[in-house]
């Protein structure tokens, strides 16, 4: 993968993840987020030149992994909510 069409792969999945977060598709959201992320770190690793960039590009994989971990938070209380529910329906 060259440098423009490894990073720009990452930004247009990062686009679609924001997209899908925006409309409430959270899953889909978290895939993308992490599959984006994915294409950051390689970008950083084999593309990206001088320090700057890669200190750019760090800094937005902070902020996408961030969202990603709050997405499975999101699930894992979901979950939760939704095993005590039945739990409750069950009685």
């Amino acid at each position: 993968m060259s440098a423009p069409n490894t990073l720009q792969k990452a930004i247009d999945l990062v686009t679609k993840a924001t997209d899908k977060d925006k409309a409430k598709n959270y899953e889909e959201a978290l895939r993308l987020y992490q599959h984006a992320v994915e294409y950051f770190l390689h970008a950083i690793k084999y593309d990206a030149h001088g320090e700057k960039a890669k200190e750019s590009i760090r800094a937005k994989c902070v902020q996408y992994l961030d969202r990603a971990e709050k997405l499975k938070e999101y699930f894992k209380n979901k979950e939760t909510w939704q095993e005590a529910s039945e739990r409750k329906t069950a009685k």
